[in-house]
């Protein structure tokens, strides 16, 4: 944290916000200034030097900064353009500063584990910039080497900070990130709509986001991907089911945590690496469902939950491919029938699976293979047998 501390966030908000029509570091979003919701961010990563530069409606942003442990750094010359309050910023950085994120205010909901990555990769390597990159677009903000403040200050201004920078590539570092924030700005009315609706939904990671963070960032084989692409599939079907039945599942929780649920699969004890890495990037619900994946304590007489819908689906498909529950658990008790601990465990596994079964069937009043089927994941070639 200490190191973390020594760190400084230059957060640009001299802006006229034209496009918006309304000066954007003070829209709220999801209950907070947008402005408030950058120095947040930068503060629950322990950045404690943080730089606000301001420019048009100064006196506005100064007064709602009051509060709040930042410096104001005003840029006269904010008309010549964002480089002019770049510039600005960096000169009022420390001297011994090791790195510096250059953060515009109309990228708002960057994850605070999106920071956290970049401070890690440069404190491995101090590259001169480190980016966070989304399905491999580079985004916001960029961790800045100390060393690189000469370059910027002394720099004419033609094409901005990105052009600048550039000129770096040979040595700089990218990390991937399930983070699609850091390419969402807040130019026009439009944005904000699309980002309000997108904060009403963070609490899950969006199709996107699921798909960049097995392929890219955990880079699971193709055959991994595509199991967790049917079982999320699989138990969609299962919670709009139950759901069309009068039951109230979260479905698209259901499928955000099957979309990733073997995220850490390369590693041992998947299932708690995997919600430990959910858990750390801020999103626990998903994490305990993913917990539970492989094992899971269920009674007759327990409530549906999301977490036992994802269990079950994960028993029903065999690499990309719906199976026979049944037939599946006869194939393991006889593959380890000769280990006691193993067989106890499947058979645990077993019970649990066709509880949950039987319980979705009641609410549904349909079979499973007939769910499936009318979801269009079987053609009814497939079914699901109970004991």
């Amino acid at each position: 944290m200490t190191r973390r501390r020594k760190r400084s966030a230059i957060i640009l908000a001299a802006g006229y916000s034209r496009r918006m029509q309304r000066f954007k570091p003070l829209l709220l979003l999801g209950g907070q200034t947008v402005l408030e919701r950058v120095v947040s961010l930068h503060r629950s990563i322990g950045v404690t030097d943080i730089r606000v530069v301001t420019g048009f409606r100064s006196e506005a942003i100064r007064s709602a900064l009051t509060s709040l442990p930042v410096t104001v750094v005003h840029n006269p010359a904010h008309d010549t353009g964002m480089f002019s309050s770049v510039r600005a910023g960096v000169n009022s950085l420390p001297a011994d500063v090791p790195s510096f994120f250059v953060h515009p205010v109309d990228i708002p909901l960057v994850r605070p584990q999106t920071l956290a990555a970049l401070m890690d990769a440069f404190d491995e390597n101090p590259s001169p910039v480190v980016y966070p990159v989304f399905d491999d677009t580079r985004g916001h903000p960029p961790l800045i080497h100390g060393e690189m403040k000469t370059a910027i200050l002394s720099h004419s201004g033609s094409g901005g900070l990105r052009t600048l920078l550039r000129g770096f590539d040979s040595s700089a570092r990218e990390i991937q990130v399930a983070d699609e924030g850091v390419l969402l700005d807040l130019d026009t009315p439009d944005d904000f709509q699309r980002l309000s609706t997108r904060l009403e939904d963070s609490a899950i990671l969006n199709e996107a986001e699921c798909r960049v963070l097995i392929e890219k960032v955990c880079m699971l084989p193709e055959t991994m991907i595509d199991h967790c692409r049917q079982v999320a599939r699989v138990a969609e079907g299962l919670a709009r089911a139950v759901n069309s039945s009068g039951g109230a599942i979260d479905a698209p929780l259901v499928r955000s945590a099957a979309r990733v649920h073997d995220l850490a699969r390369l590693e041992r004890n998947h299932a708690a690496a995997g919600a430990g890495l959910l858990d750390a990037m801020g999103y626990p619900a998903m994490a305990a469902i993913v917990a539970a994946h492989m094992d899971i304590d269920v009674s007759a007489d327990s409530p549906l939950d999301e977490a036992q819908i994802v269990y079950l689906a994960d028993k029903l498909v065999a690499g990309n491919t719906v199976v026979d529950l049944l037939r599946r658990f006869e194939a393991k008790e006889k593959q380890y029938g000769r280990d006691p601990k193993a067989l106890a465990k499947i058979r645990q596994r077993r019970r649990s699976a066709f509880c949950i079964q039987k319980k979705i069937e009641q609410i549904s009043g349909s079979p499973i293979e007939i769910i499936l089927t009318e979801a269009g994941i079987i053609d009814g070639s497939q079914p699901c047998k109970t004991p």
